[in-house]
């Protein structure tokens, strides 16, 4: 890419990154703050073996066994590597439009690897999305797609807002479209209209397609009129994880209750703890989960001004609006989506499918659906899990079709 190729100003970059010069994005990242705060004590710990071993402390006089003189050297080593790493540990990423490159490096105060790609190899800047599992948290990577090989991870934010806005700079400033690949459908747009809302691309025509046929079945209820389309999504009529939670610990309970009116003193103790503060909790504790499941139905009316949702709960309904300005995308997610999204991280020639993956891709296809994904440049709202994708397919176009002021 030529310098000559950025023909608009850019807004100021969003943190953490920086432009150095016209043509140069920077970013520089220290150790976080927790990385310190423990490579500190192994510095000090690696600091004081080694001034013992070397005689500069004073030890006992007791001579040291032969184990000691040859692992406390490499503790020390390995205390001060570590530490080392934690305290002073540096990255920088460097987006050069001048030179047609992209560097990733890393060091300890200065640059020590590297890692050198040409621009050239890149289509698109992706968002992406990462449910994450039960060590790691639900991530937003934005990255570099590219023509073959693995592609360029610049950040993965943890908010989608974030992401978002850094994916639309990026796609700005390097002049690659926009790809949006965090529900089923990918959503690909020019750099020039990396930030306009769903209203304006609906508008424009560009995110119109043909609306599919209402399912014969519809657990919903959708109201259109000449200004305002409504759609109320019902609860789960019969919420059975909630009468499962009430009747083992009320079981429980009454058992108790029995053993406790044979017993007397002391030994009906542990008894009487259990049942205060186990049983009833647990209880109550289903009890809401039923409620919660009974009066969880979700309301929404979309106009042309945007998007208003009603969740009800166990004991208050939470509302929420959302501003067609605000409006990026809505799309609908399915754990087979999610799947696919996983696979696309790399290419298929280079990791074939495993059977296992295979088996889950055929499994996940009756799996219930994430739901409709509303993308707001605050938040992602999802809302309308548990549907059938057919039925979520036909929401999300009424929706869509709502917002660009369009009906039928």
């Amino acid at each position: 890419m030529q310098p000559g190729d950025v023909n608009e100003p850019l807004a100021v970059p969003p943190v953490p990154f920086r432009r150095t010069s016209p043509y140069t994005l920077e970013l520089r990242e220290r150790s976080p703050w927790l990385a310190v705060l423990f490579g500190m004590p192994l510095i000090l710990a690696g600091v004081y073996l080694a001034l013992s071993l070397t005689g500069v402390l004073p030890e006992n006089i007791t001579p040291r066994p032969d184990w000691e003189v040859l692992v406390l050297p490499l503790v020390s080593l390995a205390f001060l590597a570590l530490g080392g790493v934690m305290l002073f540990g540096r990255r920088w990423l460097t987006l050069d439009l001048s030179s047609g490159s992209v560097i990733r490096q890393q060091g300890l105060l200065i640059p020590m690897l590297n890692e050198v790609r040409s621009l050239s190899e890149f289509t698109a800047v992706v968002l992406a999305f990462d449910p994450g599992d039960s060590e790691s948290p639900v991530r937003y990577p934005v990255r570099l797609r590219a023509v073959s090989g693995r592609d360029f991870v610049i950040r993965e934010p943890l908010q989608f807002a974030e992401a978002r806005k850094l994916a639309e700079y990026l796609s700005r400033f390097l002049h690659l479209p926009l790809a949006d690949t965090t529900t089923d459908h990918e959503t690909v747009v020019r750099p020039e209209h990396a930030g306009d809302n769903l209203r304006d691309r609906l508008l424009r025509g560009e995110a119109e397609s043909e609306r599919p046929i209402p399912p014969a079945r519809m657990l919903s209820k959708v109201t259109e009129s000449s200004g305002e389309t409504i759609i109320l999504i019902p609860g789960p009529r019969f919420p059975l994880s909630g009468v499962v939670g009430v009747v083992v610990p009320l079981v429980f309970f009454l058992g108790l209750v029995a053993v406790f009116s044979l017993h007397r003193g002391m030994a009906a103790v542990p008894l009487l703890i259990v049942m205060l503060f186990l049983c009833i909790p647990a209880i109550f504790f289903g009890v809401n989960l039923m409620v919660d499941g009974s009066r969880r139905r979700t309301t929404v009316k979309a106009s042309l001004a945007g998007l208003a949702l009603e969740q009800g709960g166990a004991w208050r309904t939470r509302t929420k609006l959302v501003s067609a300005s605000e409006i990026l995308d809505m799309d609908l997610s399915t754990f087979e989506g999610v799947f696919k999204s996983k696979r696309n991280r790399f290419p298929t020639s280079a990791y074939p499918a495993t059977a296992t993956e295979n088996l889950l891709a055929t499994l996940w296809k009756w799996m219930p659906s994430r739901g409709i994904v509303v993308k707001s440049r605050q938040e992602a709202i999802t809302f309308g899990e548990g549907l059938p994708v057919g039925e979520l397919q036909y929401l999300t176009s009424v929706l869509r079709k709502a917002l660009a002021g369009a009906r039928g």
